[in-house]
């Protein structure tokens, strides 16, 4: 698990909340500054935890992130989690 694993996932979130943002402006506003902060937060806490050496926290703010991004799972720029093994 490195730095940047975080970092994928969370780009792809902020993005996909981008637009769902232009989508559903001035309606989603609200919505979107909440779950983006919520999003910020656990890649800092992502960050964190893999500088510290602390995995169980940088796995768990790495689901949380992935949980968020669940609902995009088949756009084309999903990035792969990490800790699922790739299909066979």
């Amino acid at each position: 698990m490195t730095l940047q694993t975080g970092v994928r996932i969370y780009q792809f979130v902020r993005d996909r909340l981008e637009d769902q943002r232009d989508e559903q402006h001035p309606h989603g506003h609200d919505a979107y500054v909440t779950a983006r902060l919520k999003a910020a937060d656990l890649n800092r806490d992502h960050a964190t935890a893999v500088q510290n050496g602390d995995t169980d926290k940088a796995a768990h703010a790495l689901q949380e992130l992935y949980a968020m991004a669940d609902e995009w799972k088949h756009h084309p720029d999903y990035p792969t989690d990490p800790t699922v093994p790739p299909a066979a």
